[in-house]
């Protein structure tokens, strides 16, 4: 049976890098997203999400791995947040992983085996001025991941949160930070084969949390 890659909060860039990178080695794919993707849907509302995820099982079949790559860079001088800020950047990286993980959790229950991966950034460890609804967001993130590896790993169920540690190479990262370079950012492409890597560990030596940089990024 060809295995079934389903990607939440699919995009341009590291979304559509994943999607080449695990078609080429055989997998089928299916997006997820509010715009984008295959199938679309609000992954801040439980039932849009479990709805969404059936559809792509219909399609292609259960998934083998789920990669989560929601989030939104909420950000600015703490002073002059409103709570809806911190609401929304909790929704979007931390709301969405639940509605995500309640709806596939099962299926690889009941497979005895699947990778979830919940995406982390350099926020997921380091609140920097100015990024408190981000990283607040991002370090709730990283807590339920490590939760759910430590439920659901003796179960099979391997659970990753790799750190993304700088900006990935996109259109987005290009229009938001028009100075940067290259050479200087995550390329997607180098991501897809780091996932790979990650979903195709042996169980004796499990990845549950790594951080990724570029060489340059300053940490």
């Amino acid at each position: 049976m060809t295995p079934h890659l389903i990607i939440t909060g699919y995009a341009a860039g590291l979304g559509q890098a994943l999607e080449k990178h695990f078609e080429q080695q055989g997998y089928q794919v299916t997006g997820i997203a509010r715009n984008q993707g295959d199938f679309h849907a609000d992954l801040t509302d439980p039932q849009q999400t479990q709805t969404a995820i059936e559809a792509a099982i219909q399609d292609k079949g259960q998934p083998a791995v789920v990669i989560h790559n929601v989030a939104e860079l909420i950000r600015g001088p703490f002073l002059d947040l409103s709570i809806s800020d911190f609401q929304q950047a909790w929704r979007s990286s931390v709301l969405t992983a639940i509605n995500v993980s309640q709806s596939v959790l099962p299926i690889m229950l009941t497979q005895g085996s699947g990778t979830l991966i919940l995406t982390g950034a350099t926020a997921s460890t380091r609140g920097s001025k100015g990024f408190g609804p981000f990283s607040s967001a991002k370090f709730a993130l990283r807590g339920l991941a490590q939760s759910l590896a430590r439920e659901f790993q003796p179960q099979g169920i391997h659970i990753v949160h790799p750190i993304l540690d700088g900006i990935i190479w996109s259109e987005l990262s290009r229009t938001r930070f028009p100075i940067i370079k290259q050479e200087n950012c995550l390329q997607p492409e180098d991501l897809a084969q780091c996932y790979w890597d990650l979903v195709h560990q042996a169980p004796s030596t499990w990845t549950h949390e790594l951080d990724i940089r570029p060489h340059s990024e300053f940490f």
